[in-house]
């Protein structure tokens, strides 16, 4: 019987304790109307003995704030590098539009993504014959038939990892190459294809496939116009 009669008691505690959370998640204002239980209300914690409610609380809003202070900070670090970006492309592209020479197209290049944006490798490499000083923006005999028809299948702009046989064909200083983990490679002209810039970077989640790449579309799509005329 008294096993039968402990067990009733228990059954009832927890229906009480059910009917007692319902009844608070109808009446949120519950405590707001009666303020004086909150300073009778504990909580154990396993580090800290018996807390108050109020301190409970405050401890999750503090922790709460915490959490969003770090995602605003966050976004306001990412608004600030997007607009670096921004501003670097179209400060770019007015220099490309004024280039009067491949090695211009390639300082200016370099200018925009090594100095201003940081990144690590920058290659510029043309498929038709050079002269002079613009001779070694060339590929060498075939090499980069391979790297063409692995890297651009469907889109003329490839980002992710590359090979280190890859990265010896784009990137002359072979040293920094082995330290590349992202690319983003473009490959130029419509039809008729005219090369490849390579950006590289230290980062391996600088260049990954599922990112947005509109701008890096766009400098593809004016590199293809101007370069041309230009390689004449």
């Amino acid at each position: 019987m008294r096993d039968l009669g402990e067990r009733l008691d228990n059954n009832l505690m927890r229906l009480d304790d059910q009917a007692i959370a319902e009844y608070l998640q109808e009446n949120p204002d519950f405590f707001e109307r009666h303020p004086a239980l909150l300073s009778q209300m504990s909580i154990r914690h396993e580090a800290q003995g018996s807390i108050s409610l109020i301190e409970r609380q405050q401890k999750i809003l503090r922790e709460q704030i915490g959490l969003l202070q770090e995602e605003i900070t966050t976004l306001m670090a990412n608004a600030r590098r997007n607009e670096r970006i921004f501003h670097g492309y179209s400060e770019l592209y007015m220099k490309l539009l004024r280039c009067k020479s491949i090695e211009e197209v390639e300082a200016a290049l370099q200018q925009c993504f090594l100095a201003e944006l940081n990144l690590a490798q920058l290659s510029l490499k043309l498929f038709a014959p050079l002269s002079g000083h613009a001779a070694r923006l060339q590929f060498s005999a075939d090499t980069h038939k391979q790297l063409l028809s692995k890297r651009f299948t469907n889109d003329p702009v490839y980002l992710g990892r590359l090979t280190q046989d890859e990265h010896r064909l784009l990137f002359a200083d072979s040293v920094a190459a082995e330290h590349i983990e992202s690319v983003a490679l473009l490959l130029l002209g419509g039809d008729e294809k005219l090369g490849i810039l390579a950006l590289g970077s230290h980062d391996p989640s600088h260049f990954e496939p599922s990112m947005d790449y509109l701008l890096i579309s766009q400098l593809q799509a004016l590199l293809s116009s101007i370069l041309p005329d230009l390689a004449e």
